[in-house]
């Protein structure tokens, strides 16, 4: 009997779990995250609600599961790339993690203030442990709030979401230490806290060194799934290894995803992670965690009463010096506005206070006072920004760098100019331009065309590089130099095939005159009526990726089309998709859209 009372209240959680979104949806209540409303499921259907849901082993495995993948996926969610290329900028201009690092410790001076003071009055216990709950910021909050915007590539974009990495960084790394000091054996579990970071470099080293890709790539031919095989063993050995060590099993979670994060996976991959967690153990996690918490002790215990506004005005003050910092670069509105949206705070401080619970120096009410709190923050926080600041104007434009002046290149640069694109045109030899004294996109002369000269001139800073110079090795050379400098799209002419080898195994797309000429006749006899569209000036064909998490799981019907836009094709990893109106669209989907130039790039600016 016990077992089927175990799933009938497993049942229940997954069942709600699978309404919640679907109801938001309907309700079209967008402004309230998936995971808020879940714990408020949670909190009806639990001990403080209707107590349908009763807990058991089944639901504690699968919830303390749930709470060990989203750490993994806060792991995986910090862009390193992003971080590296931040320090990329010049003198004078905002650098995203000068202000991170120094709007970090801003945050933590102030909360450490504040949790004195709390000590103080005698409402919590260790003012340390407050410390780092209250400089929480949720990374999976702010992202989505900032692509969403329209702002994830500017400075200010970059500012706020260095600052969330940095502070999810570091708050785990020393509640893991505070957790280590707290612990009888006090200098050995620091010493066994270190032994953990150097297995974590050692093993990131080698999976790097091996580089796995490509066994993966071919076992996965017979095998399914064999790279989420391998991410369960990293999470499994890491979350082993830190309670081994003495530490909590999310930091060895987290640091999973950080090795994960580190090795660059492809988009598809991460989307199928993601899928996963937040498909099955994350919202059992977030339900379970609104059915432990104890509303009706809260409201009799008049020191919680009184404990609960100031943990929420607790997570706003403390943000009130990164107003001031970003000022120093930003208007008032944006620094007002990222402050807000910073103190949006949520999975770590439901982690941090149930390891506070394990440590006995928050109590249940505590603990639900700091969760209704970090609810709150998640809540109103998004709309409070989205208020303040104002959706980009500017039409998002991809950068173009094409390397090598001539012929092909001054052509090629008037007519992605003409169909919106960015573009500078980069080389030694300014002779084939004395005819264009009027050319519409920039020039820039430099003595060679080598990777170093172009890494001076931030050539591997835009979206795309093109290497079309008359030296095949240097093309090659330029190409791996713009991959290994986190290009989106690499592309260079490369007649020699023998000079494709090295780079066989990355994203280059390479192109030659012998290539170029066969493709193009095989489609003007197989496809003729395509053909026309793609080069003729009255048509327009344009590959769009959608990345806007607003149209996710969004029916191709409901979409707001404009103008004469058509969906051909839908690109989805390796499927082909033939759209109809009842075809839902994924993050991360490939669009083929037809329509008049204005209409195609409003929906290109719509979609990204």
């Amino acid at each position: 009997m016990e077992g089927h009372h175990s799933l009938i209240s497993l049942m229940i959680v997954v069942i709600a779990a699978f309404i919640v979104p679907i109801v938001l949806h309907r309700l079209k209540w967008n402004f309230i995250p998936v995971v808020v409303a879940e714990i408020v499921v949670g909190l009806v259907l639990g001990k403080s609600g209707f107590s349908i849901i009763n807990q058991d082993n089944w639901l504690e495995l699968l919830s303390m599961l749930g709470i060990i993948y989203l750490m993994f996926l806060s792991g995986l969610e910090i862009d390193f790339n992003m971080i590296f290329q931040s320090r990329k900028k010049e003198k004078g201009a905002p650098n995203p993690l000068a202000i991170g690092f120094i709007s970090f410790l801003s945050i933590m001076l102030l909360a450490f203030g504040l949790s004195i003071s709390f000590y103080v009055f005698g409402l919590v216990k260790a003012p340390f442990f407050m410390t780092l709950i209250i400089s929480t910021i949720s990374l999976s909050v702010t992202l989505p709030v900032i692509k969403d915007k329209g702002i994830a590539r500017n400075t200010l974009g970059q500012s706020i979401l260095v600052t969330a990495v940095i502070a999810d960084f570091l708050t785990m790394i020393l509640l893991a230490v505070y957790v280590s000091l707290r612990s009888p054996s006090g200098f050995k579990s620091i010493l066994l806290l270190m032994s953990l970071f150097v297995i974590f470099f050692v093993v990131y080293r080698l999976i790097h060194t091996l580089k796995p890709a490509n066994l993966t790539e071919k076992i996965s031919k017979e095998t399914i799934s064999i790279g989420t095989r391998g991410v369960f063993a990293l999470i499994l050995f890491f979350v082993a290894l830190s309670e081994t060590v003495g530490a909590e099993n999310i930091l060895g979670a987290f640091l999973a995803g950080m090795i994960v994060s580190l090795l660059s996976p492809k988009k598809s991959f991460v989307n199928q992670l993601t899928a996963f967690g937040f498909g099955f153990l994350i919202p059992i996690f977030f339900v379970m965690v609104g059915a432990k918490l104890d509303l009706i002790s809260l409201i009799k215990d008049p020191k919680a009463l009184i404990t609960f506004p100031l943990l929420l005005l607790s997570f706003y003050l403390s943000k009130v010096l990164v107003v001031f910092i970003f000022r120093r670069w930003f208007d008032w509105h944006s620094s007002i506005g990222s402050g807000f949206l910073l103190t949006s705070t949520l999975s770590l401080v439901i982690a941090g206070a149930a390891v506070g619970m394990d440590l006995q120096i928050i109590t249940n009410t505590m603990n639900t006072a700091l969760v209704l709190a970090a609810v709150v923050t998640a809540i109103l926080s998004p709309i409070l920004f989205q208020r303040i600041i104002p959706d980009a104007e500017e039409k998002q434009t991809a950068s173009v760098a094409l390397v090598g002046i001539n012929a092909v290149t001054l052509k090629l640069s008037h007519d992605l100019h003409e169909d919106g694109y960015d573009v500078t045109l980069y080389g030694p030899d300014k002779s084939n331009l004395e005819h264009m004294n009027d050319r519409p996109f920039k020039i820039c002369e430099m003595p060679v065309a080598d990777p170093e000269h172009l890494d001076e001139q931030k050539v591997f800073d835009k979206d795309i590089v093109i290497a079309f110079t008359s030296d095949d090795r240097r093309n090659v050379d330029i190409a791996m130099a713009a991959e290994k400098k986190g290009v989106k799209q690499v592309i260079a002419r490369v007649e020699d095939p023998k000079l494709q080898q090295p780079a066989k195994d990355s994203h280059i797309q390479f192109t030659s005159a012998f290539f170029s000429n066969t493709t193009l006749v095989k489609a003007m006899i197989e496809y003729p009526s395509l053909f026309r569209l793609v080069t003729d000036d009255a048509g327009y064909l344009m590959e769009i990726p959608l990345a806007n998490q607003r149209y996710h799981l969004t029916r191709v019907r409901d979409l707001p089309f404009l103008g004469d836009t058509l969906i051909i094709r839908i690109f989805r990893g390796n499927e082909a998709i033939i759209p109809h109106g009842d075809t839902l669209l994924q993050v991360g989907d490939r669009l083929i859209i037809s329509g008049s130039p204005e209409y195609v790039h409003k929906l290109n600016h719509m979609l990204q």
